[in-house]
């Protein structure tokens, strides 16, 4: 069937383009179909673009029955697709099994999305099991994870259960169909068992959830930073203890272990040395690259709390962690310093002072989020401080920037790539950001327009 649809639609350099003509179409007709859901607008799908051409070239080598396409989100006019499939960003990766669908959520490379298809198409499936026994012989063997009901296809918990068991090689996968095949189960249930102990899974049923339930059970009390252990790092309320190698950072370690031994049920615990290879990535993920430790760090919901020192002593790490129970540590967020000098034209805002000069002003603001190592930023920074230079005499405007990955911010809008340019109206109480979407005209005279259509003060 596949074959005779496939006439009738547009090929580009081995990428299926399709349409809202023909999109459901195809995830009907086609077995495997990964799609590309993005928006011509999209800078990062834009620059994603060649490693997806890369992809699929990959399969076509290797003569594979994998589709690879793509769907212009924009182009959408009913916004059908996006409200469907709940695309909430650009590019989306969706791969379509028999019309089931499986979300990407990983790093965006071409790499590891051949993993992921690969992985899901040719991975191991769940253990099926049809007695007692089998299934009592397999938690003697290995760390189960074993899930109870039926595979049917409106079961959405069974196929993030699946989604886990192809991707993950962390504990060994079984299901059944049969009731109570063993004491203590419910349909739709999923348990752990593990050194002749039982777990049962209790939070709501995501991937996400899924992967810190079995790494919590499976890694040892405090484990050590790394890729592996990054899905916990984040989730609850974690400590970190940053330290080097000599022997005064060994009795620090083996303190940190003691309280950690204490407080196991309350919070999650890691540590890392200098010569980790996450050490300095983590200590930059939490704006604690001060060149001080050794050095803890609290991270609980987002706000982030740290100690230097001097006692990293059992009792020392206990009335750290017991301040912060009271409240009596104060937070600290990921800043650049404050400028002591302001630039002419282009304000320069960070983390200290986004709130101030950014929500709270009653002037409108046009903020510009970049990165360093950001090749089209660079390109357009003249064009900016043009525009700055413009705009210099507008007492009701302020033309200003902000290094996103340096710094943390307020507010609920997040740059989904960079430049990315959003508008701050000044008579707002609370400031929604106005993105600007029109980056194949990103001139000082557009710009300029753009905040004539959103401004506070219309003449």
């Amino acid at each position: 069937m596949f074959q005779i649809f496939a006439l009738l639609l547009q090929v580009q350099a081995g990428i299926v383009q399709l349409t809202d003509a023909n999109l459901e179409q195809a995830i009907k007709d086609t077995p495997v179909i990964l799609i590309d859901f993005y928006a011509y607008w999209c800078a990062p799908c834009r620059q994603f673009e060649p490693e997806y051409h890369q992809l699929s070239e990959r399969f076509r080598n290797e003569s594979s029955q994998i589709v690879v396409a793509s769907f212009d989100s924009a182009r959408d006019p009913d916004r059908y697709a996006i409200t469907k499939y709940k695309i909430i960003s650009f590019p989306t990766f969706i791969l379509f099994i028999q019309g089931r669908s499986f979300y990407f959520e990983g790093q965006r490379s071409a790499d590891a999305l051949y993993r992921w298809v690969s992985q899901l198409t040719d991975g191991p499936n769940p253990i099926e099991i049809s007695n007692k026994q089998q299934l009592e012989n397999l938690i003697k063997q290995d760390v189960v994870l074993y899930y109870q009901g039926n595979a049917y296809t409106e079961n959405t918990n069974y196929w993030i259960f699946y989604e886990y068991c192809k991707t993950s090689s962390d504990v060994t996968f079984a299901y059944s169909v049969i009731p109570n095949i063993i004491e203590n189960t419910k349909e739709g249930g999923l348990y752990l068992y593990s050194n002749g102990e039982r777990k049962v899974f209790q939070q709501a049923f995501t991937k996400q959830n899924l992967r810190v339930f079995v790494k919590r059970q499976i890694l040892p009390l405090v484990p050590q930073l790394s890729t592996q252990t990054s899905d916990i790092l984040y989730q609850g309320t974690s400590i970190i203890l940053f330290v080097g190698v000599d022997e005064a950072s060994q009795r620090i370690e083996k303190a940190f272990f003691d309280v950690a031994s204490k407080f196991q049920n309350v919070y999650n615990f890691f540590f890392s040395r200098v010569t980790d290879q996450q050490f300095f990535i983590e200590l930059e993920n939490l704006g604690a690259d001060d060149n001080v430790f050794p050095k803890l760090v609290i991270f609980n919901n987002q706000d982030k709390y740290k100690y230097n020192g001097p006692d990293f002593t059992s009792k020392g790490i206990k009335d750290f962690i017991f301040a912060f129970r009271q409240g009596k540590v104060d937070k600290y967020i990921k800043s650049e310093p404050l400028p002591e000098k302001q630039p002419r034209y282009v304000k320069k805002i960070v983390g200290y002072n986004f709130d101030e000069e950014v929500l709270k002003t009653n002037k409108d603001v046009l903020l510009e989020f970049y990165a360093d190592w950001c090749h089209a930023c660079k390109q357009f920074k003249p064009t900016y401080e043009l525009l700055g230079y413009e705009l210099r005499n507008n007492p009701n405007v302020v033309v200003a920037q902000i290094n996103a990955p340096k710094n943390e911010f307020g507010g609920s809008y997040k740059p989904s790539s960079y430049p990315d340019i959003v508008f701050y109206k000044g008579s707002e109480k609370v400031k929604k950001a106005v993105p600007f979407t029109d980056i194949d005209n990103r001139d000082v005279k557009t710009l300029i327009e753009f905040i004539g259509n959103h401004t506070s003060y219309k003449n």
